[in-house]
């Protein structure tokens, strides 16, 4: 496959990257040292949690039954069936009528001190799909995916709604909904954009190993969920035959402020990854602009009352439960 850089990447890449980075980074230091007390870190990313997005397929002209479905067996009825797989901490129902046939995709997170113990994790993870449906079947295509980017913002909520465990209709009113959750695809353009999300997932292996510390870059990326009111962030590359794709999970407090935040920041990750999308996807508005399209729907979500926020808190509430015992 031919894979020269176009000349319009040399262009861009030489002459707005390293401004954009430089200008940024000052801006930004600046703008961290006249902010107030630092927070605590300690901040859960790819080497601590791992999450999964596991795809089933629905009968063409059956997505609506199988929406009421879910809402009368998940959001109705069972609040555990979305996390009904060891460790389970966070986990979200979404439609894609995208695809055809169209398909129901479960996303959960999971430590990654868990999912260590098993010797097929993503076959473990989907012989656990929640919804069972004569109308859902296996999908056909194959797809190989990994996981690029995790990573929980420290302060994030262990209740969607205030006094209750959850789950929640994401589709129900601002009013009553405490979260937003958004489901993105984005197709990568052929080529060079292809070769760089093979390299990056390479790089997120070693991450995930603890082979590879990224220093600042998690650094500014946690200065970047703190400020967006971001809660947990995923992003996966899914080499499918008809070409690349990002898929990318997002729950937050409010997407509006999410994309406020984004545009005004001058967080060198944020205006460096806006240079790379807008130069790598084929259709870059699909996750840069607001309000989303999104060929997803989230309906359902919902988070374990004691989910980890921060390394180690996993260990340290089972040790305490032990010591209650």
């Amino acid at each position: 496959m031919d894979v020269r850089l176009p000349k319009r990447w040399v262009r861009r890449v030489l002459i707005l990257a390293p401004f954009l980075i430089v200008v940024a980074y000052f801006r930004y230091r600046n703008e961290s040292d006249s902010s107030p007390n630092p927070r605590p870190r300690d901040p859960i990313t790819e080497r601590d949690a791992t999450a999964f997005l596991i795809p089933r397929r629905i009968e063409p002209g059956h997505v609506e039954t199988i929406r009421d479905h879910v809402s009368r067996t998940v959001i109705g009825s069972d609040p555990d069936r979305l996390l009904r797989i060891d460790g389970a901490s966070t986990a979200s129902l979404c439609l894609d009528q995208g695809r055809d046939p169209p398909e129901i995709v479960w996303y959960v997170e999971i430590p990654s001190a868990v999912v260590g113990e098993w010797d097929d994790p993503e076959s473990r993870v989907g012989d656990a799909f929640p919804v069972e449906h004569e109308r859902i079947g296996p999908t056909v295509e194959p797809v190989d995916r990994d996981l690029l980017v995790h990573a929980a913002n420290p302060s994030r909520p262990r209740s969607i709604v205030p006094d209750e465990r959850g789950p929640v209709d994401p589709t129900a009113p601002a009013a009553v909904r405490r979260v937003e959750v958004e489901l993105v695809r984005m197709r990568l353009e052929s080529g060079l954009p292809e070769r760089l999300a093979d390299r990056f997932a390479r790089v997120s292996r070693r991450v995930a190993a603890g082979e590879v510390d990224l220093g600042p870059v998690e650094t500014w990326s946690l200065d970047m969920l703190e400020a967006e009111a971001m809660f947990t962030e995923s992003v996966f590359l899914e080499r499918r035959l008809s070409g690349y794709e990002l898929v990318q999970y997002m729950e937050a407090s409010e997407m509006r402020r999410v994309y406020d935040v984004y545009d005004d920041s001058w967080n060198p990750v944020a205006r460096l990854s806006a240079v790379v999308l807008d130069l790598g996807l084929d259709d870059p508005s699909c996750i840069l602009d607001y309000p989303l399209e999104s060929d997803f729907e989230a309906i359902a979500h919902v988070v374990h009352p004691n989910r980890p926020r921060r390394v180690g808190e996993r260990r340290a509430e089972e040790k305490e439960d032990r010591s209650g015992d």
